[in-house]
């Protein structure tokens, strides 16, 4: 009796037909999962850089101009890269004029502007500018059978200094 159970254990060791796919069932979910892990968070930089790109140059903009006068030519430039903005020509889908925040060191009582910043805020309030979040292709939380969603406000900011006297 022992020796027919040793037979049929060795037969069943020898015989590894099935055995990659079996591995390949097991790995596949991880590898869709990191695959799409890696896509979210590559779309989400190139977003964020766009971003910060686009807030750099409005700023710099703005460093070279009047200040009151150019706001509106400088948040197209977030917005569309160019100096006036056209619908559908956005940057990155959903961004618009009010979701841009352009400040000033210039007091109420008049002065001398020393720096200007163009940001997109990161939360509501405040009064200036309303926060964009990331829109992701695929949902995560769904690969994983959980609440979770991957939607971070893109929040890049830039300072330079007023160089118009």
């Amino acid at each position: 009796m022992r020796s027919v159970i040793l037979q049929k254990l060795r037969c069943f060791i020898k015989h590894d037909k099935g055995a990659a796919l079996a591995e390949l069932a097991i790995l596949v979910p991880f590898l869709i999962l990191l695959v799409a892990a890696v896509a979210e968070f590559g779309r989400f930089f190139q977003k964020y850089t766009t971003l910060s790109k686009a807030t750099r140059t409005a700023t710099r903009y703005l460093s070279n101009h009047p200040f009151p006068d150019s706001q509106d030519e400088a948040a197209n430039l977030v917005v569309c890269g160019k100096l006036t903005c056209a619908g559908g020509d956005e940057l990155v889908p959903g961004l618009s004029t009010a979701n841009v925040c352009i400040q000033s060191t210039l007091t109420a009582g008049g002065g001398k502007i020393e720096t200007v910043t163009v940001s997109i805020p990161r939360t509501g309030g405040g009064g200036c500018g309303a926060p964009l979040n990331y829109q992701p292709i695929f949902n995560i939380g769904a690969l994983l059978n959980t609440g979770f969603t991957f939607t971070p406000a893109i929040a890049p900011s830039t300072t330079m200094f007023y160089v118009v006297e």
